[in-house]
C-alpha cells in the first residue's frame, strides 16, 4: 500500500441492532474515499484522550450524515418537529471542527455535516425546513438514494464551481435540517431554489474547508464530479 496516501477521519455514529449497539459509518463513505485515493480511518464515539489519539494522526476530516444537530449545541430550545439527537456525537464533532482549525487540517462536511460545521464554528441551523420556509422545495426526496432531484445554483470563482467547472447542478436530497445563520470565517457558496444553503466554504485561504448539503458518496461512484469533489478534498490532505 501507497503510504503517502492522506489518513482521512470519518465521523460515526452508534446504531442499535436489537439490543447491540454498533459503531455506524455508511460503507459509500469508505469506498468514496478509497477511490480518491484516502486511507479511511473510522472515528468512534470514544474516550476523548483516545479520540485524539485517532485524530492526531487523521490528515484531514469528513463529518458525515445522521442524526438532528442538538439546539442546545447553538444555543436554541428544541422545536416540535426536531428528530433524534446524539449529543456525545454533536460534541466529538465540534471538538474534531476546532483542532482541524487550529492544525489548518482540511474539513469535508456531508449533510449533517455541513450543518454540524456551521453548528461548531458558532452559527445556527434550521431545525425544520417546513416549519421554517414559506414554499420550500422537496428536500427529502422518495427517490433512490444515487438519483439527483433537485438543482443548484453554485457560486462563480468558489471551490465548488472549479470542481464542477458549472454553476449549476443536480443533487439528491435526504434533509430537513439545513443552515441558519452563518458562522464567521464560512461563505455560502451554493443555494437551491428555494434559498436554502447547498454548500458552505471557508474563507481562510490555509484551512480547506468545503461542506455539502446532499450526498456525494451516494453518487460518487456513477458521477465523475461528485468523485471529483472527494478527490479534491483528498489532494488537500497530502
Amino acid at each position: 500500500m501507497d503510504q503517502s496516501r492522506p489518513v482521512i477521519g470519518i465521523s460515526s455514529s452508534v446504531v442499535d441492532h436489537g439490543d447491540i449497539p454498533s459503531v455506524h459509518v455508511h460503507q459509500k463513505y469508505i469506498s468514496s474515499v478509497i477511490q480518491a485515493g484516502g486511507i479511511p480511518v473510522v472515528i468512534p464515539l470514544i474516550d476523548d484522550e483516545m479520540a485524539k489519539v485517532i485524530v492526531s494522526k487523521c490528515d484531514g476530516f469528513i463529518l458525515s450524515g445522521g442524526e438532528d444537530v442538538d439546539p442546545h449545541s447553538y444555543g436554541e430550545d428544541p422545536d416540535p418537529k426536531l428528530r433524534k439527537t446524539n449529543g456525545v456525537r454533536d460534541e466529538m464533532e465540534t471538538a474534531v471542527v476546532k483542532y482541524a482549525k487550529e492544525t489548518k487540517k482540511p474539513v469535508f462536511g456531508i449533510c449533517r455535516g455541513i450543518a454540524m460545521l456551521n453548528a461548531a464554528l458558532g452559527g445556527t441551523v434550521t431545525q425544520d425546513i417546513e416549519s421554517t420556509y414559506e414554499n420550500p422545495i422537496k428536500h427529502y426526496q422518495t427517490a433512490d438514494r444515487p438519483n439527483p432531484t433537485h438543482e443548484i445554483m453554485v457560486e462563480k470563482g468558489s471551490k465548488l464551481q472549479d470542481i464542477f467547472g458549472t454553476d449549476t447542478v443536480r443533487v439528491n436530497s435526504m434533509h430537513h435540517q439545513a443552515v441558519g445563520k452563518l458562522a464567521d470565517g464560512l461563505v455560502a457558496t451554493a443555494k437551491a431554489s428555494d434559498g436554502i444553503v447547498e454548500g458552505l466554504e471557508g474563507t481562510d485561504n490555509e484551512w480547506y474547508v468545503l461542506a455539502v448539503q446532499w450526498h456525494p458518496e451516494e453518487m460518487a461512484a456513477q458521477d465523475e464530479a461528485m468523485h471529483n469533489l472527494f478527490k479534491t478534498f483528498v489532494d488537500n490532505c497530502k
